[in-house]
């Protein structure tokens, strides 16, 4: 008799974690789950965003109430890193790297981001340092608000 309350026990133990394993989300485990938002409906916590085929990473990071926090990574459709976003909270200039396809850095600047009621602008802005494809530096360039500009020196001389 003990035998049998105590596999009945544990039939009853075990059916509600199986059943909720066979719902639960691909997203991961609270607290632990991906792409949640707050109670204000703001992005809160990691986020991951993939092509349409849902297993090609084109981008992570993670939010905090609506702000975009830490370390984001930008990925090339094969898997290589394209970009990485350095946010420091409550900052809405943050440091910018971009790579080329072979891992080397290709560029390197400050970037902002502007929000209005009806949209928010990405720019880069002031001077940014180039690189060739091993990676050694070349050139810098310089932005007002995302367009490049070009320095006239010869118009210093004359005057």
């Amino acid at each position: 008799m003990k035998v049998s309350y105590t596999l009945y026990f544990l039939l009853l133990f075990f059916i509600p974690f199986n059943s909720q394993a066979q719902t639960k989300s691909k997203k991961g485990i609270w607290p632990f789950q991906i792409n949640r938002f707050d109670k204000e409906g703001r992005h809160h916590g990691r986020w991951k965003l993939y092509l349409s085929d849902n297993t090609t990473l084109l981008r992570d990071g993670r939010f905090k109430h609506g702000e975009e926090r830490g370390k984001w990574r930008y990925y090339y459709p094969d898997g290589s890193i394209r970009k990485i976003e350095y946010h420091k909270p409550n900052k809405e200039e943050f440091l910018v790297k971009i790579f080329h396809d072979n891992g080397q850095l290709q560029k390197q600047g400050m970037a902002r981001t502007e929000e209005t009621e009806r949209v928010i602008h990405y720019y880069w802005f002031g001077t940014w340092q180039v690189y060739n494809r091993a990676g050694q530096p070349t050139h810098t360039e310089y932005y007002e608000k995302g367009n490049e500009k070009t320095l006239d020196l010869s118009r210093s001389f004359r005057e």
